[in-house]
């Protein structure tokens, strides 16, 4: 499918405001389909993948924070985009914890992207096609375990 570039690697926001370096792969890639991440990032879907908050590091810029509060769960999910054009580069988890979500179309180059899996397909459009045995889930998933399964082995990490 894909191959994994070397790390680190870079990206940044659309005005160039903000750059960062990642030092480390995702745990995994996968597409968000609900209709939050449809308005925030003026699209069909998000592209996300949870890092480790020590392997992101900003190197240009500052990032302005905000808390969206989740429709459906209520959690508050700190947001954090270039205060100069918007673009939405990472978020939290809800009460923190040792990765982020980062928007891996951010990144300089996204040749290398390949998700292991879709979630919240019940909101997506409906012209939106996976790729066939493609892990999907209606809403979000208790366990991200298979799609980061379904990553790795799409990468050949095992």
């Amino acid at each position: 499918m894909s191959k994994l570039p070397e790390f680190p690697i870079e990206g940044g926001c659309a005005c160039g405001h903000v750059r960062y370096t990642l030092s480390a792969p995702p745990a995994l890639v996968y597409t968000c389909h609900c209709a939050e991440c449809q308005v925030l990032s003026a699209s069909a879907f998000s592209t996300n993948g949870p890092v480790r908050k020590d392997a992101l590091t900003v190197t240009r810029g500052e990032l302005r924070s905000w808390v969206r509060v989740a429709k459906l769960s209520g959690n508050k999910i700190p947001q954090h985009v270039c205060p100069k054009c918007g673009v939405r580069v990472f978020t939290e988890p809800p009460g923190g914890g040792p990765q982020v979500t980062l928007r891996l179309g951010t990144l300089d180059d996204t040749s290398w992207i390949y998700p292991g899996g879709a979630i919240w397909m019940a909101e997506a459009q409906p012209w939106v096609c996976l790729p066939e045995g493609m892990l999907s889930y209606p809403d979000q998933p208790a366990d991200f375990r298979p799609m980061a399964m379904a990553w790795r082995a799409a990468m050949e990490l095992d």
